[in-house]
């Protein structure tokens, strides 16, 4: 379809929005519509302002809903909700849309084909054992042990936001695993990667990989939920930690499949010999404040880049700004509320969240705060996060 659209419709089911996605689209008399899973509460994330309407609709409604409300009128479909993209991809299919998403995309969804895929073109991954079915089988946790090592970790196939993750350190951990997750599907484990975790981003047009930048994560991809604070940064564009990351996005969409129009997020860990290991490639942008981070470093929100390439809206080739920047989230413990965050040298967003304002209630880390930090010195950014990092939030 080439004709400007009268109407954009935004599917949703679990990854709560995380820019506007009325601010991706450049056509003032559109009319832009969130669709969201039946019951689903977040549809934007706690920060994000938006007059957008939101349409609750029952995932299984959703191909038969958009046809009546569409009217006739010219009509797109996009997401940015890694739940929703065989959905989106379907639904464009459906009504005549060109295609925007991988045309492998399962190779992006499913962690062990996309491990499998890698593998086969010489990319390394973090070494995994796949199984139909959980059973309990000292045998098999015995191979894994073996094969993987301890600690090793237990993963959904299929899944985002580390949902459903756990690291096993002992064999006694792995069989109990078994136990709880007896008769499931959908399961493998992975090998325990150690070493410093980074993640480079891109916008894909047709095979064309389009740098955006790569991000040095600060503390663990997992454990926020037990205190662990996580962000990342950006590191310079022509540094060779950046060449490298550059290098292994190429490869992975190589490997995975470049086809149609997608901001691509991979995330890999970086052995002390140097050597880049993927732990997982998405055909989405990315969540936390990598989004915004991108904006500041490379002059484009990868959110709504991904929205507005799949709608055909123009999206600019990111190019370096002079800025470097950087992203923290802070949980509140159970029993805790925060105070003021510090002062900072260079530019700086501080939020605190809900439950860091009115306390945490629950029995677990909730989001309690969020920075976003940026100048044009790349120590100072630095130096801003470490201050943020070590700070004592509580009050």
């Amino acid at each position: 379809m080439t004709s400007q659209p009268q109407v954009v419709y935004v599917l949703v089911a679990k990854q709560p929005l995380t820019a506007d996605p009325a601010a991706a689209f450049p056509w003032p008399d559109a009319e832009i519509v969130v669709v969201a899973a039946a019951g689903m509460e977040a549809v934007l994330r706690e920060d994000v302002e938006s007059a957008v309407p939101v349409r609750h609709v029952p995932h299984s409604e959703w191909q038969a809903w958009i046809e009546a409300d569409a009217a006739g009128r010219v009509a797109q479909v996009v997401t940015n909700d890694e739940y929703c993209l065989e959905d989106c991809a379907a639904l464009r299919a459906a009504f005549g849309l060109v295609p925007r998403h991988p045309a492998r995309l399962a190779n992006y969804l499913d962690k062990v084909a996309m491990k499998q895929a890698l593998n086969a073109a010489g990319v390394a991954t973090a070494g995994f054992l796949a199984f139909d079915q959980v059973r309990v089988d000292a045998d098999l946790a015995g191979q894994a042990v073996k094969e993987l090592g301890l600690p090793l970790v237990a993963k959904p196939r299929q899944e985002a936001n580390s949902r459903g993750v756990e690291v096993l350190r002992d064999l006694d951990q792995l069989l109990d695993w078994q136990r709880r997750r007896a008769g499931e599907a959908g399961w493998h484990w992975e090998e325990f990667l150690e070493g410093r975790q980074f993640h480079a981003n891109a916008i894909v047009r047709e095979g064309d990989v389009e740098h955006v930048q790569v991000g040095r994560y600060v503390g663990p991809l997992l454990g926020f939920g037990q205190g662990q604070r996580v962000g990342s940064s950006t590191l310079p564009p022509d540094g060779p930690e950046s060449v490298t990351g550059r290098r292994l996005n190429e490869a992975a969409v190589a490997a995975l499949g470049g086809e149609g129009s997608f901001v691509v997020h991979t995330e890999y860990i970086q052995r002390p010999d140097g050597t880049p290991v993927v732990l997982e490639v998405a055909a989405r942008a990315p969540g936390a404040l990598v989004a915004e981070v991108s904006r500041l470093h490379a002059g484009v929100n990868l959110e709504q880049a991904n929205l507005a390439l799949q709608a055909g809206a123009p999206v600019g080739r990111p190019a370096p700004t002079g800025y470097a920047a950087a992203w923290l989230w802070v949980p509140v413990m159970p029993g805790e509320m925060f105070g003021a965050g510090p002062s900072f040298t260079g530019g700086s967003l501080v939020q605190i969240k809900r439950s860091g304002r009115e306390g945490n209630l629950g029995d677990s880390g909730r989001f309690g705060a969020s920075v976003l930090l940026w100048s044009r010195d790349a120590e100072t950014v630095e130096a801003d996060l470490e201050l943020a990092e070590n700070w004592d939030w509580t009050r």
